[in-house]
């Protein structure tokens, strides 16, 4: 059964249903139901190869997250070592 198939039951079924508190309940549960879909679709970050105490550091530097860093360490490296 393909998504359009399973929406299409569901919308048959659904249309079916009389009782409004039954419609408001079911509603209630499909909008709990997308609420978690969402919030579980955040991609996790991989902290395996990430040491506990590097996990736990708190660095300020200054800098925003548009900054190559690669660029200003390469030029650290050429002021200090030639």
């Amino acid at each position: 059964m393909t998504a359009i198939e399973m929406k299409y039951s569901l919308f048959k079924e659904i249309d079916s249903i009389d009782d409004e508190s039954v419609l408001y309940q079911l509603t209630a549960f499909i909008k709990s139901l997308l609420g978690v879909s969402k919030r579980e679709t955040t991609p996790e970050v991989n902290k395996d190869g990430i040491p506990e105490f590097i996990r736990n550091m708190s660095v300020k530097t200054g800098m925003t997250g548009d900054e190559d860093v690669k660029e200003l360490m390469h030029k650290h490296w050429e002021e200090k070592y030639g």
